[in-house]
């Protein structure tokens, strides 16, 4: 995971958006999460998501690496998180947003599983060989019965190097499918990204529920 603190610390976050997302705002009432779900958002980074969905009337647990990116969160919110450190991951909290910093894969499930989730940028961030572990971290951390977002990308994975790598839709389905269910919401050719010389581009949005 060396390449996030690098690209942190040279500050290429091309990923990072100024304004939430626009295929989260369209599709997350979809999904059917409580009013006051507690979200779960892997590889958060500073997402302005998080702060979308706490205005929704959930409470937020991000989960991110990179310290830098936690404390952005925070500073661009101009407030002072408290911080607490349990067996190696800050925990990071103010009101109803928290991150924890440390590796997604070192967090251990707690007696107040996560009700929902919400992945714009995760799993596409992780080759192939992570994945497995990603969705049973997910699975893992989550209630029976939590429902996720996800929106993935997918595109000739030899035109260009990842991240983001491309997730196709089968692979989607293969790894998620004998724990969750599968529901494909929406799918939408990204014709605007195509200078990055890609024959094809799109983006998948899902909806993921616990089994």
């Amino acid at each position: 995971m060396t390449i996030w603190h690098e690209r942190w610390s040279a500050n290429q976050i091309g990923f990072h958006r100024a304004v939430p997302n626009d295929l989260l705002t369209k599709h997350w009432a979809a999904i059917g999460a409580a009013p006051d779900a507690h979200v779960l958002v892997p590889l958060c980074g500073k997402s302005l998501d998080m702060h979308w969905l706490v205005e929704q009337g959930h409470s937020v647990t991000g989960v991110e690496l990179v310290e830098t990116a936690v404390q952005a969160f925070f500073q661009e919110m101009n407030v002072k998180p408290t911080i607490e450190t349990n067996g190696g991951i800050a925990r990071y909290a103010f009101a109803k947003n928290a991150i924890l910093q440390g590796d997604l894969f070192a967090i251990r499930p707690s007696m107040d599983p996560y009700e929902a989730w919400y992945d714009r940028a995760a799993l596409v961030a992780l080759p192939s060989s992570m994945r497995p572990d990603y969705v049973g971290q997910i699975h893992s951390l989550c209630a029976a019965g939590a429902v996720g977002l996800m929106i993935t990308f997918a595109y000739p994975q030899d035109q260009m190097q990842g991240p983001p790598f491309s997730l196709p839709d089968d692979e989607v389905q293969r790894l998620f499918g004998s724990r969750f269910d599968v529901e494909l919401l929406d799918k939408i050719d990204l014709e605007d990204e195509k200078q990055r010389g890609l024959s094809s581009l799109t983006s998948s949005v899902y909806k993921l529920t616990r089994q």
